[in-house]
């Protein structure tokens, strides 16, 4: 559904490189529902991980057809993996 290589297309969902503090629903070039365009902020951990957890509470009305990761430590992992892919990586919370 994504693509995760800095540059990379935007596939079903937008491409991931560089989405930690990337505004939500801000990706140029994707067809963001109006849900994720109107939700305003930046994705940070704890954004993401709610997200992750179940995308339809966290944000009502978006797109994404993925049921969501219950497990914290599975989402621990890809919030790990989505830091790592960044020219800069933010710093990781306290």
């Amino acid at each position: 559904c994504h693509t995760f290589d800095k540059g990379g297309a935007n596939k079903v969902g937008p491409n991931l490189y560089g989405v930690l503090a990337r505004k939500i629903g801000g990706h140029e070039g994707f067809a963001y529902s109006d849900a994720l365009k109107g939700h305003g902020g930046n994705w940070a951990f704890d954004t993401l991980d709610a997200y992750i957890a179940d995308p339809k509470k966290a944000i009502p009305g978006n797109k994404m057809a993925y049921a969501g990761e219950k497990d914290p430590g599975k989402r621990a992992d890809i919030l790990v993996y989505l830091r790592s892919l960044a020219d800069a990586p933010v710093d990781l919370p306290k």
